[in-house]
This record gives C-alpha cells, sequence and structure tokens, in this order.
C-alpha cells in the first residue's frame, strides 16, 4: 500500500501541535490544534506520541514551551517517516534514506537505516496499534526477504543498500557492512512480537528470514566488515553491540540457546574496546578505508547502547563506560563547530558530530558538521539512563562514571551511591533530564519549519546534507519515546 503521497501531503500542516500529552511534574500541559486531516496511518503516529507521561523535573515555562515543540516534531518526524515508505516509483516496502536523489543521491534502501526506521514504526504501532501500520511493517519484511535473496556484489547478506526497484546497488561501496543482518534481524523479531496472534505470517515468513540472519551473524561476527558511517573497514563496537543483540533476542525468539554462546564471545570481546583512554574506541583490527580516525571516539557508541542494549547492564545507557565515553564525546565537540558558542548560558547544548576527525560535509569531504541523529543520541541516552536508574533503585558510582557525575554533583567519588527516591537520587535526575532538553533544544534551534535533514553546517546552523534524512526522524522519535518515559524496543 501506498501511505506517502498522504503523509507528505501532511507534513505542510504540521506547523503546529495537533494534540495534547500530559507531563509528570509539569505545571502546564501542552497542546494544539486537532483539525488537521488524517488517514488512519496517521492518526497512528499522532496517536503514538501521546500515549505517555515525560519523567522530568522541573516545571518552568522553558520547559512547557519545549515540551510542546517535541510533541509537534514528533507528530511531524511521525509522519516524515511515513512520507519516506513506498515512495512514488519505488516497489513494496522501499524505506529510501532520503527523497534527495541529487548532490546527494540518497535514494536507497540501505538495509540498517530500514531495520532501524521500522523500529521506529513499530513504537508506533505499539503505542497505537492500526491496520495501516501492520501493513507498512509487513511491506517492510516484503522489501527485506526479496534483498536477501537478490544477488550482490558481495555475494552476502551484508549488502548495504539496495535500489527502488529492488535490485542491489553494484558501484563501487564500502561492503560488507554486517551490523545490516542483525538489526534486521531484530526488527523482525520486534515484529514478530508484535504479531504473535498471526501464527502463520510468523512461522512461515518471518522465522526463516530471521534464522538465515540470525545465522549469518554466528559466521561472521569476528570478521572486518565496514562500519556503519561505512568508512572504515576493522571490527566495530557498533557493528558488535547489535549483533549480541540479535543473537539474545533470538535465541528466545527461536527457543535455541546455540546462538547465546557467541553472544556470550562477543560480550567478552566487547570489553576490549574500552581501555586506558578512559572511554570506549570505536574500532579494532583496522584494515581498510579512512585512517584518521586517531581519537577512536564516536557518537555510533552511544548510538549502539540505545539500540541494542538489554537493560542488563552491559553497556546499556546508564552504564558506566558509556556515561564516561558520552562525557568525552561531550567535551571533544564543545568547540568543534562555531555554532557551539552559543551553548551553555543560552540552555542549549553542544551540536555533536559523528567523530571529531569527520571530514564528510554532505556532499563530499573538507570540513564535517553536526548531525541531528547525533545529537538526538545523547538526548535518548540519557533519558534511557534516567529509565534504568529507576528499575533498578539506585545509581552507583564507579571509577569509569564518577567524572560523568561530578558535572551534577561536585562531591561524586567512586563508591557513592544514590537511592531511588532520595533527594540526592531525585537531583541527579532532574540535572539528567534537564541536560537531555537542552540537546532538544539544540535540534529545535536548527530544525527549520521542523524538517530535518542529515546536517547542520558548523558555522551558519543552517540544515545541510540529505533532506528529510529518515534516520534524523527515526531517531527523533526514539528520543521522544525516551523523554515520555516509554523507551521503544
Amino acid at each position: 500500500m501506498k501511505l506517502s503521497s498522504v503523509a507528505a501531503a501532511l507534513l505542510l500542516t504540521l506547523a503546529t501541535p495537533v494534540f495534547s500529552v500530559p507531563l509528570e511534574r509539569r505545571a502546564a500541559e501542552s497542546s494544539g490544534d486537532s483539525s488537521v486531516p488524517t488517514t488512519s496511518a496517521a492518526v497512528s503516529a499522532t496517536s503514538a506520541a501521546s500515549s505517555s507521561s515525560a519523567p522530568v523535573a522541573s516545571a518552568t515555562p522553558a520547559d512547557s514551551e519545549l515540551a510542546s515543540w517535541i510533541d509537534e516534531e514528533t507528530t511531524f518526524s511521525q509522519n516524515g517517516i511515513l512520507a519516506n515508505i513506498n515512495p512514488e516509483g519505488s516497489v513494496t516496502g522501499f524505506i529510501t534514506a532520503s527523497p534527495s536523489k541529487d548532490s546527494p543521491d540518497y535514494f536507497y534502501s540501505w538495509t540498517r537505516d530500514s531495520a532501524l526506521t521500522i523500529r521506529s514504526v513499530l513504537h508506533m504501532y505499539n503505542t497505537s496499534p492500526s491496520d495501516d501500520l501492520v501493513a507498512v511493517l509487513k511491506d517492510f519484511v516484503t522489501f527485506q526477504i526479496n534483498a536477501m535473496n537478490t544477488d550482490t556484489v558481495c555475494d552476502c547478506l551484508g549488502e548495504p543498500k539496495f535500489n527502488a526497484d529492488g535490485s542491489s546497488y553494484t558501484g563501487a561501496w564500502g561492503r560488507p557492512q554486517n551490523d545490516g543482518p542483525a538489526e534486521r534481524a531484530t526488527a523482525m523479531i520486534l515484529i514478530a512480537n508484535a504479531l504473535n496472534d498471526n501464527s502463520s505470517y510468523v512461522e512461515d515468513t518471518l522465522t526463516p528470514a530471521i534464522k538465515q540472519d540470525l545465522d549469518y551473524v554466528v559466521e561472521t561476527w569476528d570478521q572486518t566488515c565496514y562500519d556503519l558511517w561505512e568508512e572504515v573497514n576493522g571490527l566495530h563496537f557498533f557493528t558488535l553491540m547489535v549483533m549480541r543483540r540479535a543473537l539474545i533476542d533470538g535465541a528466545s525468539f527461536l527457543s535455541d540457546d546455540s546462538y547465546t554462546s557467541t553472544a556470550q564471545e562477543i560480550e567478552t570481546k566487547l570489553d576490549s574496546f574500552y581501555g586506558d583512554k578512559d572511554y570506549i574506541e570505536v574500532t579494532q583490527q583496522l584494515s581498510g578505508g579512512a585512517d584518521y580516525k586517531s581519537s577512536g571516539l564516536d557518537t555510533s557508541t552511544l548510538i549502539a547502547a540505545n539500540v541494542a542494549g538489554l537493560g542488563d547492564g552491559i553497556y546499556t545507557p546508564g552504564s558506566d563506560k558509556i556515561l564516561a565515553t558520552s562525557l568525552a564525546i561531550k567535551e571533544v565537540f564543545s568547540d568543534l563547530y562555531a555554532i557551539n558558542a552559543d551553548s551553555n548560558s543560552t540552555g542549549l547544548s553542544y551540536a555533536i558530530g559523528r567523530y571529531p576527525e569527520d571530514k564528510y560535509d554532505g556532499l563530499g569531504t573538507s570540513e564535517a558538521n553536526p548531525w541531528f541523529l547525533c545529537t538526538l543520541a545523547f538526548a535518548e541516552l540519557y533519558y534511557r539512563a534516567i529509565d534504568e536508574w529507576k528499575s533498578a533503585g539506585s545509581i552507583e558510582v564507579t571509577d569509569a562514571s564518577a567524572a560523568f557525575f561530578q558535572q551534577f554533583d561536585s562531591s561524586a567519588v567512586s563508591g557513592t551511591s544514590y537511592t531511588a527516591d532520595s533527594d540526592d537520587f531525585n537531583s541527579i535526575v532532574q540535572a539528567v533530564a534537564a541536560e537531555a532538553d537542552t540537546y532538544f533544544a539544540r535540534v529545535q534551534k536548527h530544525a527549520s519549519d521542523n524538517t530535518m535533514s542529515e546536517q547542520i553546517d558548523r558555522d551558519s546552523g543552517e540544515e545541510v546534507g540529505a533532506k528529510d534524512l529518515t534516520w534524523s526522524y527515526a531517531a527523533f522519535v526514539t528520543a521522544a519515546a525516551a523523554y515520555n518515559g516509554s523507551p521503544s524496543a
């Protein structure tokens, strides 16, 4: 089914919020015009954003204004995602990375981007089910199964991108990218769990595809491949994290413990990425591609915690080494871009890029820029961390995380413990939530008329790179879900 034409038309009408969301611990509710015409898919997108309450601390007018904008931008982002699914001229289930076909040409379906995007759609469905969203989920499955059985240059499931007609891209590219099959397996498992009343579809269509991807992960997990940014051939923290999640999810879904042993091997390898620099270094065994990432700092480590954390404390958003890495990344970007000069005093975070040595400017190689999705990764990480700490009932400060917590409590040292519902615990949670909000505020400043491209110009603050980047919108949906106290699966 084709939803994109309706969704694209809706984008023009969403300059103001179209629903209200009750907000915990705030004095005011955000609300807006509910008269915008919708299809049932758009109604589902709207309802999904309004179903839960934000665990934020204070009730200032500024908080209320930001909350209202987050509601507004969530609706816009959800419809932005739908506009990029099944666009005109594509086969069923094609999710374009961007509608941009020139300077740059992003009119392709990347396995990774599509899998992460469909998880945002799945969050919309889980919050407010509809037949239209079921159709979108099944369209994704149709396209991906076809892709898995299409001839590719790498002759493997790690082929990174596909054309709008469903054929594989055959030009020169960084391949394989072995995070894709892992992310796709997790997405399909989540879809299977959501559609568990449709046993024949799960058993006959989803299960064989899931097993095919998981077996590929088992076969390739310790082999070098290109990273999620498509620039470096090596062994990557991000790729290993999504592989571990896929295998653990798969072991549970298929009742097959054989996948668990490989997941345990990956856990051991992950521990080796944190060393003397006191943060997670993103890549080991560099064997090709860009050779200038000397710091090892990369926002993908935080994205990995958001999309692949399993609530078990192993590199989850609230875990000590992830928090330490977030501080190191924040500090390295603090003065890298001219637009960050207005941070702190104005309630804005630093704009965050992919990694400090980055050279990709959205068209070619020069001086790189901040990315919307990287900036949003911080907001999502901190709200997910808050949810994690509340579930655990305490926050435990370690050697690794002490510097992070000293941003909010100068007396924090290794061994400090904050117990849930104590004044100190609440103070830390409120301070981290306030920090998270500054990343939303940064995005708000640069999202022109609610749109989000790939990047933000480092000097002017204008949007650059691929327009209406699907991954930017998907990142906003998941960050807003965490803000609203219901992190996506």
